[in-house]
């Protein structure tokens, strides 16, 4: 499992360690530049005190803080006898250069300094080997306790990390102790802006899951109610089967079991149709399909019911592709045209039509039915409507059944008068890339 926790710290700990490494190198080679220069200054320094004492210097005495120092102080006349050799027993430095110089003498290296002056030359000597021990000692005493904040360093950001991550793991626990039936909200107050879009993107599914087991259990509600009426009339109708005086009434009474069968069968088609096509957040795996194909399909699944009530059912298709799922929109125009030719008293027009034009791709269906005044035609969408005084026996699902298929592909579904004085049923479907 990837951790945030552990990698942060890693990458903070790595650069935190990598930076203060490079910061001590730097700041070590720095000091060491420094305190070089600071010796050769020291040197140049002794040398300009002791310019007024070159005719002193056989009796030259040194104070007590250089007289034991590292230092080897030489003193030539004017005329280069030398006159003053301030540590003997160590190797001569014949050479009189002026200014700085790096001498090596008696296997020793060394940085000198000669002064010229009236009286004569004065040379200042320091071994090398001296300087850097010095100059190493001075670089570490000042690098060593930026190491030794280190640690300190990398437990101040475990903290700081930790509790920049408290936020989740508060989110996380409040998650977890959640269970199937609680989908309030997370709270989001006093949370960071890294953490509240995914706080706010998980209330927002927990509404979403609400309304989902909302319209589950209406649905299951609705449907139980409306399948109660249906198999009440299948009881009945074989109640009075078994009851029939005679052979007329029982072709009767089985004329009207097989109505109340059909009407049943045909009530919970329309149920897994609805089912199946409740509205979702984004559709996926639509593909481009031939419209005025699924128009024809539809067409045909209403064909035998539209001969059997006389109606006159004509398809006017124009070739338009939208993108959709097959099976759905075949469900959508079946829809439409049974709604249409229940509602449509026998002898009357039902017209389907698909179009392009200049606009959105649509399907136009148009009856000579009774039509739905203006007042009802939003209620007309809701699940089981019946409006009062219709006179088809329908469940009221057709229309609802229409609207999830039209939302399901984004598409608009509009009602108004048909030109044969009955509904038209206009669905858009969008255009898309």
């Amino acid at each position: 499992m990837i951790s945030i926790r552990a990698r942060l710290l890693i990458a903070l700990l790595a650069l935190v360690a990598g930076t203060s490494l490079l910061a001590g190198t730097l700041t070590y080679r720095r000091v060491l530049a420094e305190t070089s220069t600071l010796f050769d200054y020291q040197l140049r320094q002794m040398a300009l005190s002791l310019r007024s004492q070159i005719p002193m210097a056989p009796r030259l005495e040194l104070p007590p803080d250089q007289a034991g120092a590292d230092f080897v102080i030489q003193i030539w006349d004017r005329y280069g006898a030398r006159v003053y050799f301030s540590r003997p027993g160590l190797p001569l430095i014949n050479a009189t250069t002026l200014g700085y110089a790096d001498i090596d003498a008696g296997g020793l290296e060394w940085r000198t300094y000669g002064l010229q002056t009236l009286d004569g030359v004065i040379q200042i000597a320091q071994p090398v080997r001296v300087r850097e021990v010095l100059a190493r000692g001075a670089a570490l005493r000042v690098v060593i306790p930026l190491l030794l904040l280190l640690p300190l360093l990398g437990a101040a950001i475990a903290g700081v990390v930790g509790n920049g991550l408290r936020p989740l793991r508060r989110v996380a626990v409040e998650v977890q102790r959640r269970n199937v039936d609680s989908l309030t909200p997370i709270a989001a107050e006093r949370l960071p802006q890294e953490v509240a879009p995914l706080v706010n993107e998980l209330n927002r599914l927990l509404a979403r899951l609400h309304a989902a087991f909302q319209a589950q259990r209406a649905f299951v509600a609705d449907a139980a109610h409306e399948l109660r009426s249906p198999l009440t009339a299948v009881r009945l109708q074989l109640q009075l089967l078994d009851r029939a005086p005679d052979q007329a009434a029982r072709t009767e009474a089985r004329a009207n079991l097989g109505a109340a069968v059909e009407r049943a069968i045909h009530l919970v088609e329309q149920l897994l149709t609805l089912a199946r096509n409740e509205p979702r957040a984004v559709s996926s795996g639509l593909a481009a399909i031939p419209l005025d194909q699924a128009a024809a399909d539809g067409i045909a699944d209403t064909h035998a019911l539209a001969l059997d009530r006389n109606i006159d059912l004509a398809l006017e298709a124009e070739p338009v592709t939208v993108q959709g799922d097959r099976e759905a929109l075949r469900a959508l125009v079946r829809n439409l045209v049974d709604n249409a030719v229940r509602y449509t008293p026998p002898g009357g027009r039902v017209r389907v039509r698909t179009r392009a034009g200049a606009g959105d791709p649509a399907l136009e269906v148009a009856d000579s039915g009774p039509g739905i005044p203006p007042a009802d035609r939003e209620r007309v969408f809701d699940r089981f409507y019946r409006r009062t005084g219709s006179a088809s026996d329908g469940s009221g699902l057709g229309l609802a059944i229409i609207k999830a298929i039209a939302d399901r592909h984004d598409a608009r579904v509009s009602l108004g008068e048909a030109k044969e004085g009955g509904l038209q049923v206009t669905v858009a479907f969008p255009r898309r890339p």
